[in-house]
């Protein structure tokens, strides 16, 4: 079988790396679905090795969805924002995704900081300036955490879904942004991720 200049024959074990290159997605999504059980893959001295066969199922299913699906979130896109004072420079923003596994829980847990430029759209519709660049500069410090197991602590509580699966550190401050819009992109990411 050859997949984007990468040669595999049917079930040979390869790397992650190789795995993300014949993928199209990043090595941190191929670990994810190694972990999660989308892939077969075993975990030798400390490295995933990953099934070729099964990771080709799997981009079959992913070539078949998005073909379904309307709109991915561009995960790499960026909002540059002018320097603060004659100091500084310009300030460059880009979605940073982290995966951790909590020890005492054993729950995974992603958070995305910096997400604002997925957001794009409603700030743009901010016309003042200095009224987006403050917008902007709220979202910055703000996070949006996706666990894959429910937290009792956030149950019930407006900036969280799913008993807390779903939730993010933004209050609502920025009127064009909701915590729902946040809560939204959270839903989209979990799904882009586990793809």
């Amino acid at each position: 079988m050859r997949h984007y200049g990468v040669i595999a024959t049917e079930g040979d074990p390869m790397n992650t790396t190789a795995a993300a290159l014949q993928a199209h997605v990043t090595v941190a999504t191929i670990r994810t679905w190694a972990r999660r059980g989308v892939i077969a893959a075993t975990k030798t001295a400390g490295r995933w090795i990953i099934d070729t066969a099964s990771l080709a199922r799997r981009i079959t299913i992913g070539n078949r969805r998005s073909r379904k699906q309307a709109t991915m979130l561009d995960l790499a896109a960026s909002i540059t924002l002018p320097a603060a004072n004659q100091y500084e420079g310009p300030q460059t923003y880009t979605p940073t995704i982290k995966e951790r596994t909590n020890r005492r829980t054993n729950a995974h847990m992603t958070t995305v900081t910096n997400w604002f430029p997925l957001v794009a759209d409603k700030l743009n519709s901010i016309t003042d300036e200095g009224a987006r660049i403050h917008a902007m500069n709220i979202l910055a410090t703000t996070s949006i955490v996706i666990c894959d197991t429910p937290d009792a602590d956030w149950a019930g509580d407006p900036q969280a879904r799913e008993d807390g699966q779903l939730r993010t550190s933004y209050t609502g401050n920025v009127p064009q942004v909701t915590i729902a819009d946040a809560l939204d992109l959270a839903a989209q990411i979990r799904t882009q991720l586990a793809k």
